[in-house]
């Protein structure tokens, strides 16, 4: 029953953290090329894509990732200044605390024990150690200052 109960807690979890995650986060991958509008002519070079500080956003995921390990952890609650406008829209941020501590309830206390580095600066994969599993979390921020979380999921839990 327990197990049950954790589980429906993290998939609530996932659900709702992946709207945010999923819509905002991979649209902004700076790697990727958008399509040139229908009107544009072939002489004319597409609008420049913004450059991404590299160190800053590093700075910024670790900074966003702690106040999401303290809000996991009941430390402290999410403040809407850590989402943009788009995740909050789409996830209140109310709902997505209700889901950490969901997810709490089920694993218990949690803290990073690895990052994955990827060559997208503004987005990472981390794997959680909870107190009765492992969770992988991936977090996504914007690519210019104040670099506020534009997508976070939450994957299910692997058990201890």
């Amino acid at each position: 029953m327990t197990f049950q109960k954790a589980s429906s807690g993290l998939v609530l979890a996932g659900l709702i953290l992946s709207a945010g995650f999923s819509v905002n986060a991979l649209a902004q991958d700076p790697a990727a090329k958008p399509a040139a509008p229908a009107d544009q002519t072939a002489g004319q070079a597409p609008a420049a894509q913004p450059q991404v500080d590299a160190a800053a956003a590093d700075a910024a995921l670790k900074q966003r990732l702690q106040a999401v390990v303290a809000a996991i952890n009941g430390k402290s609650k999410l403040a809407a200044g850590n989402f943009n406008e788009q995740f909050t829209k789409e996830s209140p941020v109310d709902a997505v605390q209700k889901a950490l501590d969901s997810m709490r309830s089920g694993v218990g206390n949690c803290q990073p024990t690895a990052r994955m580095q990827t060559s997208n600066p503004i987005a990472t994969s981390v794997l959680l150690s909870c107190q009765k599993g492992f969770v992988p979390l991936e977090i996504a921020v914007e690519p210019q200052a104040p670099y506020r979380i534009t997508g976070m999921l939450l994957h299910p839990a692997y058990w201890k």
